[in-house]
C-alpha cells in the first residue's frame, strides 16, 4: 500500500475518573470518595465512591445515603 490511500489510524483513550482527577489536580485535595454532581445526578465518581455503592446517574441524595462520607462537588 501507498502512504497517499488516505488510511487514517486513530487513539481513543477513555479516562472514566477524570472530572474527578482534575478537581483533585486542581484543589490539591487528598483521596476519598468523591462524586460531581449536575441536575442533580452523579456525573462522574471517584474508584472510592463506586466502591460504596455510587454510580453515574444516580441521584444525588441516594449516592450520599449509600456513601454518608461521600464530597459532593457541582459540576
Amino acid at each position: 500500500m501507498s502512504a497517499t490511500t488516505g488510511s487514517t489510524r486513530c487513539l481513543v483513550l477513555w479516562f472514566p475518573d477524570w472530572p474527578v482527577t482534575a478537581w483533585r489536580l486542581a484543589t490539591d485535595t487528598p483521596d476519598g470518595p468523591v462524586a460531581i454532581v449536575e441536575a442533580n445526578q452523579v456525573f462522574a465518581c471517584s474508584a472510592e465512591a463506586r466502591a460504596a455503592g455510587v454510580r453515574l446517574g444516580q441521584r444525588r441524595r441516594e449516592a450520599q445515603s449509600r456513601c454518608p462520607q461521600l464530597t459532593v462537588i457541582p459540576a
